[in-house]
C-alpha cells in the first residue's frame, strides 16, 4: 500500500475503471467495486463499452463445444459440394432385406410352434390312453390274482381231501 493512496495494492491487477462504471465509496461497509470483482465481467451494463478481452472470456464457456463443432462443420462442408446419398440408400436397403428376412424367419417359428403344440397334444393324448391301458392291466392283474389265490386255496383242500380219504380206506379195509 502506499502512503497516499486510498485503494489497497490489489486494484491496480484489475483494468482501469470507466467513466461509466460507478465507483463505489470504500468508506462503505460491506459493498463491493463491481468493477474489481472477477464476477463483474457479467454484470456489466448492455450500454457500456466492453474490451476485447472482457468478451472473450466470457465466451471462453463456448470452447469446448465450439471445439467439437469445427471438425463437424469441416466434414459438413467436404460433403456439401456434392451430397453422397448411396451410402444412406445401401443401408435402408440393407435394413429392407433383414426386416423381410427377419419376417420370413418369424412366419416360419410360428408354424414350428404351431406343429409343436400339435405334437405336443398328440403326445398328451397318447400318455393319458397310456395311463388308463396301465391301470386296466393293474386291475387285471389284481383279478387274476385273485382268481389264483382261490383256486389254489381250492386245490390244497381238494388234495388234503383226497388224501384223507385215502388214508382213511388203507387204515379201514
Amino acid at each position: 500500500m502506499g502512503h497516499g493512496s486510498r485503494y489497497p495494492a490489489a486494484t491496480t491487477m484489475f483494468k482501469k475503471r470507466t467513466p461509466d462504471v460507478p465507483m463505489h465509496s470504500p468508506d462503505a461497509p460491506g459493498e463491493e467495486n463491481p468493477a474489481l470483482s472477477p464476477t463483474s465481467l457479467a454484470k456489466i451494463e448492455k450500454g457500456s463499452n466492453r474490451s476485447m478481452w472482457e468478451l472473450l472470456l466470457q465466451m471462453r464457456v463456448l470452447l469446448p463445444y465450439l471445439a467439437r463443432l469445427v471438425p463437424l462443420l469441416d466434414r459438413g462442408l467436404l460433403k456439401a459440394a456434392a451430397p453422397d446419398f448411396s451410402d444412406l440408400r445401401a443401408g435402408m436397403v440393407e435394413m429392407q432385406t433383414g426386416s423381410r428376412d427377419l419376417e420370413v424367419q418369424a412366419r416360419n417359428q410360428a408354424l414350428q410352434l404351431e406343429r409343436i403344440e400339435q405334437q405336443m397334444a398328440r403326445l398328451r393324448v397318447v400318455h393319458e390312453n397310456s395311463i388308463e391301458e396301465t391301470r386296466g392291466l393293474a386291475a387285471g392283474m389284481k383279478s387274476l390274482r385273485r382268481w389264483m389265490l382261490t383256486f389254489a386255496i381250492v386245490i390244497v383242500l381238494l388234495l388234503l381231501a383226497s388224501v384223507g380219504m385215502a388214508a382213511f380206506l388203507v387204515i379201514h379195509p
